[in-house]
């Protein structure tokens, strides 16, 4: 495993005389004190609150903490307990335990030394233990009485730097009230420049294309849209769907994106939900559109009765508080949510991503994104701000991605968005004589991996690979501009200037520098209003901010991210993927970044599937087929054995729902194809295995055990382990190999135990012997 060491750390004059004060009149000593406020720390630093282990050595005198919940009350209460926490003077037994951190303790007791050493262990981590540590036991030392659970992790400057150093929050003045004002300013900046343009080599001006989506907003005006409503756009990609869209927002309208991709019951509900006055769709989508209470438009007809309309900008009495659109995403009750996002916070996104990565006149950009997800209003209306070329990808030719690479080439594309999905393959056909135009490529939507990092650069060193983070609730909230030369994680990046990120406990109660913890944005102008129609779903997410003026808002995202000391997020996992394995909680994230980590895999999920779960990992080769036999032992080297996967199942593709989630019913399915859960139960071949069976089946509270099985398939962990360890020594008056019941197999925990025994029949026969 990876070490951090970091010391020694800064304690305050005379903390460790008080704390040694504090300990000799309750007594005990300053070493037994220093592990109770370890102690109580552990599950605080804990990722999902779990008490960890903790060790404390000073010179030869050694105390790990246990693994229970520490004590409750004040520090003083606590202290009276430090006989509970062993201290051993010699070689430890239980230093196969894993511990979260070791304290080291001058001989003199005056200076302290803090080595992370989990599997996650980094810099961030080490000095988050060590700036914790100290700050409680300052606070502890200082009120010794008062509950222990309530001193804070953090100092007043500590607190001040989170909350304004790491967030440099301005709030963004919105000058516009209609997501096409900036339109239309660029339209009496350059009207005959092309702004759209399809691969049949149909084009629109900026002023073609303002007059004909004018017509069809005063048409939709007087069929009742306006503000407060809301007008659903069934079409497949094209410039008419640009059209209507642009339409929709000229008449005040919400547009609500209704896919045509999505299956009937879905779209069914999107469109009751959200109740448009009118759908607007076209000749290939019309057979989609579900009935209900809209008046249903094919701007497929001719002669278009919106023709005789004015070609003139509609005046419109509206707020930038009005929304842009409802978009809606997976619930977690298997019915999709809408997202109301308004006029404002689109504009605010927009606006600063143009300040760090402008478009401009003879820049182009790709429309290839449904309007269902929330990155196409940057495809759709951020380059038509700034007198750049919109090119409209044809349907279906988004997912060819030697097509679109061509496409990119073939029209100078300068900026793209791709998430790491569609990144990763899309590399493969690009080059910087073919594709150099590009100066941005946008990398969100998922988390991404060192190799796309590196294969960016390697085919396109002279563009620019920014990754980039937010939920539809927020858009865009952070991004970073990758340097040529990958590190060894993937920063997620900074917040954006509109937006406050804050990292926060269960609790609401901020985490220090380098502790995980949830995100949660807030601003004033960014968010979205609400989720449609569902008033407890929105109250249970957008919850009030404590950190900032009267008033303010946050969302809760259920994304796990931690601070560098820099103030660059990184992204952990998520919250709401947590999984419990024999009552441990497990991040399928972390084990994916570990495993994606090996150079021979490309890509890769975590799935827990089935009661009681078992963990299922999916693997796509970077060349070929890898070897599972590997990654199995790169998955050993850096993740606990509880977190390492049952099983390796490699596949040629990592599929996906038309929501972008990982599809886990398929990958299941292909599990089961090849086997899975069907794994062969070898009989014991002799009384000791059988006897070694019975124990793991005893203290594992497993079902069937096969001589084959490990220890980690059957849910072990290393406190178990040490139960394993005990019954072998009471049952069969031998212990086996530590390293063998953590690592080996059941049959080999036997072997182990058999010639353990060998070994002392021998050295019985020569004590024998000698006498």
């Amino acid at each position: 495993m990876a070490e951090e060491c970091v010391g020694p750390v800064a304690t305050p004059d005379g903390l460790m005389r008080s704390l040694h004060d504090l300990a000799g009149a309750v007594g005990t000593d300053g070493l037994a004190a220093l592990a109770v406020c370890a102690w109580v720390l552990a599950p605080r630093l804990s990722r999902d609150g779990a008490t960890t282990a903790v060790r404390l050595i000073q010179g030869p005198r050694e105390i790990v903490t246990p693994t229970a919940p520490p004590p409750a009350g004040s520090f003083r209460a606590a202290l009276r307990r430090a006989a509970e926490l062993t201290v051993v003077t010699g070689p430890d037994p239980r230093r196969e335990q894993p511990v979260e951190a070791t304290i080291l303790v001058s001989q003199d007791g005056r200076r302290l030394y803090a080595e992370n050493m989990t599997s996650s262990a980094d810099t961030p981590t080490a000095l988050c233990w060590a700036r914790s540590f100290v700050e409680l036991l300052t606070r502890l030392t200082g009120e010794p009485d008062a509950p222990m659970h309530r001193h804070p992790l953090i100092g007043d400057a500590e607190r001040e730097r989170i909350l304004h150093g790491l967030n440099a929050y301005q709030r963004p003045e919105v000058r516009h009230r209609t997501m096409t004002e900036p339109f239309e300013e660029q339209v009496r900046r350059s009207p005959g420049a092309i702004a759209l343009l399809d691969e049949e080599g149909v084009t629109l001006t900026y002023r073609e294309l303002n007059e004909r989506a004018n017509r069809l907003a005063h048409f939709l005006r007087a069929q009742g849209a306006g503000a407060g409503t809301r007008v659903g756009i069934c079409m497949e990609r094209g410039i008419e769907q640009i059209v209507a869209i642009y339409a929709a927002a000229k008449a005040g309208a919400a547009y609500v994106p209704l896919d045509a991709e999505l299956p009937d019951a879905r779209l069914a509900y999107i469109a009751e939900d959200a109740a448009p006055r009118l759908v607007l769709t076209d000749p290939a989508c019309r057979a989609r559109v579900p009935a209900g209470g809209w008046r249903i438009v094919d701007t497929g007809r001719e002669p278009a009765p919106w023709a005789g309309h004015p070609a003139t900008d509609p005046a419109v009495d509206s707020s930038a508080e009005d929304l842009v659109h409802i978009l809606y995403t997976s619930g977690t009750t298997g019915r999709p949510k809408g997202v109301a996002y308004p006029r404002s916070a689109a504009l605010a996104n927009i606006a600063w991503n143009q300040r760090h990565y402008p478009f401009g006149p003879g820049d182009s950009a790709v429309f290839k994104t449904s309007p269902g997800f929330d990155v196409s209003i940057w495809e759709i209306f951020w380059p038509l701000y700034h007198g750049a070329r919109l090119v409209v990808c044809r349907p279906g030719a988004h997912r060819d991605l030697r097509h679109l690479a061509a496409l990119v080439g073939e029209h100078r594309v300068t900026t793209i968005f791709l998430s790491p999905t569609v990144m990763a393959p899309f590399l493969e056909h690009v080059s910087a004589r073919r594709t150099g135009s590009l100066k941005w490529a946008w990398c969100g939507g998922e988390p991404m991996t060192r190799r796309i990092w590196r294969t960016f650069y390697d085919r396109l060193p002279e563009s620019a690979l920014i990754n980039c983070y937010g939920p539809t609730e927020g858009n865009n909230v952070t991004d970073l501009v990758l340097a040529p030369v990958p590190e060894a994680t993937v920063p997620l990046g900074r917040p954006a200037a509109n937006f406050r990120i804050t990292l926060l406990d269960e609790n609401l109660g901020l985490v220090p520098v380098g502790m995980p913890g949830e995100v949660y944005l807030g601003g004033e102008v960014g968010l979205a209003h609400a989720y449609w129609r569902k008033p407890g779903l929105s109250a249970e997410r957008f919850v009030a901010d404590p950190y900032g003026p009267p008033g303010a808002r946050m969302y809760r995202t259920g994304d796990l991210c931690r601070y560098r000391p820099d103030g660059v997020l990184e992204h952990l996992g998520r919250i709401d993927r947590q999984v419990k394995i024999r009552g441990l909680r497990i991040e399928p994230g972390e084990i994916e970044s570990v495993l994606t980590a090996h150079p021979a895999v490309a890509d890769c999920a975590v799935v827990a599937h089935g009661t009681p779960a078992r963990l299922l990992a999916f693997v796509v080769g970077a060349e070929g087929p890898p070897d599972t036999g590997a990654v199995a032992e790169h998955a050993a080297a850096h993740l606990p054995a509880h977190m390492c996967p049952e099983s390796l199942v490699v596949v040629p593709r990592i599929p996906y729902t038309v929501n972008g989630k990982v599809d886990q019913v398929s990958l299941v399915d292909t599990w089961r194809r090849e086997g899975g859960g069907k794994r062969e139960i070898v009989p014991p071949a002799d009384e000791l295995e059988a006897a070694v069976v019975d124990i793991y089946r005893r203290v594992l509270q497993a079902g069937e055990v096969s001589v084959d099985d490990t220890f980690a398939q059957l849910g072990g962990h290393s406190v178990l382990a040490f139960k394993v360890l005990d019954e072998c020594a009471a049952t069969l008056g031998s212990r086996p190999d530590p390293a063998r019941v953590l690592g080996g197999t059941v049959s080999e925990v036997a072997a182990s135990i058999r010639a353990g025994r060998r070994g002392l029949d021998r050295a019985g026969d020569r004590a024998r012997r000698a006498s």
